[in-house]
């Protein structure tokens, strides 16, 4: 097992509302990625307290063996907390953040994603989208009302359905995965994938060995589109352990 993590600001933004934390033990690897959203510093709020209220309830219930419950439980939580601080400071009020979320553990990793930041499965060279996009545009695509083409133009891409901290309840959507050898996770904020597309993530992959090379060449890749967005990413490479199945 190996990963790597960085963030960066963009070229345009003055604040980076993008937050991330990874938490290894001998059982399990949970890597979370989260996207703020608000006021004045109020996303920057949101992004750190959803990462850190799932990473510290993962870390007082990691006896807990059945992770899929523990993660769903940590994210329902930080919801929670993100939404009371908001009602109860005006500064941080209709703040929200997305997340995604990943948890290791032998050859299993558990998926959870609220929000348009995504978690990729990236094996045998081809790269799959495993969360789906909770964006109005992502809606409009499934319901046939506007084309792949019209998409492309489309003035609302920012326009998320599905948040933490806005309502005092959240639905989670939760993908499960069975890991082979020289798999890789690759989870980031819409940052990156607002600027390059898919075939530019997966030449870059293919380019480097390294998991912090590549995603510095992925970030400087986005910046040097247009960099109008924090941009977040986090990679798990899963070296292949065997397991009892």
């Amino acid at each position: 097992m190996k990963y790597a993590s960085n963030t960066d600001i963009g070229l345009v933004r003055k604040l980076n509302e993008d937050y991330h934390m990874n938490y290894i033990t001998d059982d399990f690897s949970l890597l979370v990625v989260c996207d703020g959203m608000g006021g004045h510093k109020a996303g920057e709020v949101a992004s750190k307290k959803a990462v850190e209220t799932v990473i510290n309830y993962v870390k007082e219930n990691e006896n807990n063996k059945d992770y899929k419950s523990t993660l769903i439980k940590a994210i329902t939580l930080a919801n929670e907390e993100v939404y009371k601080d908001s009602e109860n400071n005006s500064e941080h009020r209709n703040m929200g953040t997305t997340i995604v979320a990943c948890l290791v553990y032998d050859d299993n990793a558990i998926v959870a994603n609220v929000g348009d930041s995504r978690l990729y499965l990236y094996r045998n060279e081809e790269l799959e989208q495993i969360t789906v996009d909770h964006s109005l545009l992502n809606d409009l695509l499934a319901s046939g009302t506007i084309t792949e083409e019209e998409a492309i133009d489309f003035s609302q891409k920012n326009v998320i359905t599905r948040s933490l901290g806005i309502q005092d309840n959240v639905n989670v959507d939760i993908f499960e995965i069975k890991l082979i050898k020289d798999d890789l996770i690759l989870m980031c904020t819409d940052g990156l994938t607002s600027q390059l597309e898919k075939e530019e993530i997966i030449e870059i992959i293919k380019e480097e060995s390294n998991l912090f090379d590549i995603i510095k060449k992925l970030i400087n890749e986005a910046n040097d589109f247009e960099g109008i967005d924090n941009v977040t990413i986090t990679l798990y490479l899963y070296e292949g352990e065997n397991y009892d199945r």
